[in-house]
């Protein structure tokens, strides 16, 4: 009897006890399991990319061997993007329901699955339709390294850290065309591109990686009442800590934190409710300036130098080129944004990036046009780390997932799907002067629309974030006792 009182008393005393896992994780230093979480999402953003990247490069060789029009290639960069933008929502909502860490493995699997059966296309309509596949797995990755990073790494790295991650996408952008420069002329047209979409389904070895050795989100974990799984993860991080400082970590403290956002059992219902819209809305416009801008350069570029009267392995150098420009502009802009703010990066980047563009219209030679293009992929792609860390910002633990992939989703509808379907036909219509003056007005719509209507997220932990949604204006709020220093 007195046995099972004991027992009882004991169990009460560790609910009390309990530290959330925001404060466990606020008071850690970057340590070697910070960037063995980092390099394992940035690496799962260097596979996919390889992958989205095949098409882009296969472009010239497929237009030569099956005769498409320029209909055609729209259709087929816009179907890949119509996928991956199907695939996005779904994947939010999947990823919040049940882990960051299971739908990242699954949906390596399926885009590599897909991807390598593009080599057995028979005509323009089974690749069409194989790459949309392909895409919706593609969609499944997109939101969820920065959201794993987002939950792991203190307020004042999260941003630098997603410039590290995004510079890894950039690589293996930069890997599609140099892998292109050797493969394409090693083999004929009709067989080339076959060979190459084969190769680009290597990431599916990638997946058993992550699955071994990336933890899930203790925030994640705990949200969803998985107390032990949480707190194991952060005890390893602790110790792991511990043994890089050389003495103990000081106590968790539970930082000042508002009334928790309300949740909702419908997470796309949460996004566009009426607390969120606003967000959703403009960040969805800022987001489809930078969207529209990557898929002409990485869709489009080797097919304009080739229309310019450039060889075939020329204008994939060139494309490899104006890619890799883009790794130091994402380092840069981690910094940036984690310095001045995530609206002060975008605001920047993207209007010089509007001015890049503008310049490239108006491109007198090919060096002028390359070193143009550099400049819209250094600042213009080169925008994604402080973007895509705000879009997961702005919604609770409990659908966050959900929002980034919902903004994503729909930048790539309007800028990928819309935009790779109107680009060859802008071009074959009006030419290259008006198809980039398009592309550095829809950036300087992005730039009026995060001056104006976006909120800034630097220097603040998700939890505050979260009371921020709850309260309205966060600067003049009292603090209120968080429900995570409560009993659980």
């Amino acid at each position: 009897m007195k046995q099972s009182r004991r027992k009882k008393l004991q169990t009460s005393n560790n609910k009390r006890a309990y530290v959330s896992a925001a404060a466990r994780l606020e008071r850690l230093p970057v340590t070697w399991l910070t960037w063995r979480i980092v390099i394992l999402s940035g690496l799962a953003w260097f596979t996919e990319a390889l992958s989205i990247g095949s098409l882009g490069a296969s472009l010239p060789a497929l237009k030569a061997t099956m005769g498409l029009t320029p209909s055609d290639v729209g259709l087929l960069v816009a179907g890949q993007t119509l996928g991956v933008a199907f695939g996005l929502i779904p994947a939010g909502r999947l990823a919040d329901k049940f882990g960051r860490k299971k739908v990242l493995v699954g949906g390596i699997i399926f885009y590599s699955a897909f991807t390598f059966l593009c080599g057995f296309a028979t005509s323009f309509q089974s690749l069409l339709l194989i790459r949309f596949l392909a895409g919706i797995g593609m969609g499944s990755i997109f939101p969820l390294p920065y959201a794993i990073v987002c939950e792991f790494v203190r307020k004042m790295h999260r941003t630098m850290f997603n410039g590290f991650m995004d510079a890894c996408l950039s690589v293996g952008y930069l890997l599609a065309p140099l892998l292109g420069f050797l493969v394409f002329p090693s083999f004929s047209q009709d067989v080339s591109w076959r060979i190459f979409f084969m190769l680009a389904s290597a990431p599916i070895l990638y997946a058993g990686i992550v699955y071994k050795f990336l933890p899930e989100s203790p925030r994640w974990l705990e949200r969803n009442g998985r107390l032990k799984e949480a707190d194991a993860i952060l005890t390893m991080m602790e110790r792991g800590a511990e043994k890089t400082l050389g003495h103990a970590l000081p106590p968790p403290v539970e930082p000042p934190v508002y009334a928790a956002a309300p949740t909702s059992s419908q997470p796309v219902s949460g996004v566009f409710g009426s607390r969120l819209i606003g967000r959703t809305i403009a960040r969805t416009i800022s987001a489809t300036g930078v969207f529209f801008m990557f898929y002409v350069v990485m869709s489009y570029m080797p097919t304009i130098f080739v229309a310019g009267g450039n060889k075939f392995a020329t204008s994939l150098l060139f494309t490899a080129m104006i890619i890799a420009v883009s790794v130091p502009g994402k380092l840069f802009n981690g910094w940036f944004g984690e310095k001045f703010g995530r609206r002060a990066a975008y605001v920047v980047f993207m209007g010089i990036a509007a001015g890049g563009a503008l310049l490239f219209a108006a491109a007198g030679s090919i060096f002028g046009a390359v070193g143009f293009a550099c400049i819209m992929s250094f600042f213009g792609l080169g925008a994604f780390p402080s973007l895509k860390m705000s879009m997961v910002e702005q919604y609770p633990t409990a659908f966050r997932t959900t929002g980034a992939a919902t903004i994503e989703a729909l930048a790539r509808l309007f800028g990928g799907v819309v935009g790779s379907y109107a680009m060859p036909l802008l071009l074959h219509t009006y030419g290259v002067g008006v198809s980039f003056v398009t592309i550095a007005v829809v950036a300087l719509i992005g730039v009026v629309t995060e001056l104006t209507f976006t909120i800034e997220t630097k220097g603040k932990t998700l939890e505050e974030l979260e009371g921020d949604m709850q309260r309205g204006a966060a600067a003049f709020a009292k603090p209120a006792r968080s429900a995570s220093r409560q009993a659980v």
